[in-house]
């Protein structure tokens, strides 16, 4: 078991450090707020991560493919969202606001983080296909299989949310060096066209298969 977990952190740790709409939200909170104020984010991400995992392994991937409008349905439900952040990012990087919206409290702009980080991770409804081929590549049928999925979604946490907070440091490294609130702001437009690019590639999709 030990060299299939190993296998699958690697497969896991490629998987999550492309840069998608997530990492992108890690990086785009971190040069907004620190590095000490991430962790919302970063436990946003994981919290759904660990709901798709667990609907891949009670085989949801299976009725997703048996209902490909529903599936249509949530991926422009995702693509929408995303396309809603990206507008909003453009829309500060444009007034001068590279920081999250200011006159909250710090109880609620962590909260603001944590709920934008759960929603984006639910954009992307695809990765339970991805896991539910996954997880049988790496379950021994002659283990009990609860001790082994709370291996592999324990596994699966823990490398997503070092990836995550990885780039987090990498971000907060360059956010010690901005000085220039124009090139603050210009990271924060960069982030905005991500996700409507994002968002665009998954309309796209939808349209394709219809």
């Amino acid at each position: 078991m030990t060299a299939n977990l190993i296998a699958f952190a690697g497969v896991i740790a490629l998987a999550s450090a492309s840069p998608g709409p997530n990492v992108i939200l890690v990086v785009d909170h971190s040069l907004a707020v620190g590095l000490k104020r991430i962790a919302p984010t970063i436990l946003g991400n994981i919290s759904f991560l660990f709901l798709i995992a667990l609907a891949a392994a009670l085989g949801v991937g299976a009725l997703i493919k048996a209902a490909p409008v529903a599936f249509d349905a949530l991926r422009l439900a995702g693509a929408a969202y995303l396309a809603y952040l990206g507008i909003k990012a453009l829309r500060a990087a444009f007034s001068g606001q590279a920081a999250l919206s200011g006159g909250a409290g710090a109880s609620d702009a962590a909260l603001t983080r944590y709920r934008q980080a759960f929603l984006m991770s639910a954009t992307n409804i695809q990765s339970i296909l991805f896991l539910s081929a996954l997880f049988p590549q790496f379950i021994d049928h002659g283990e009990p299989l609860t001790g082994q999925f709370l291996l592999l979604f324990s596994t699966l946490i823990l490398v997503v949310g070092s990836v995550h907070l990885s780039y987090a440091l990498c971000a907060a490294v360059v956010r010690r060096h901005l000085g220039d609130g124009r090139f603050r702001a210009g990271i924060k437009a960069l982030s905005g066209i991500a996700f409507i690019g994002f968002s665009a590639a998954i309309l796209t999709s939808v349209l394709r298969r219809g």
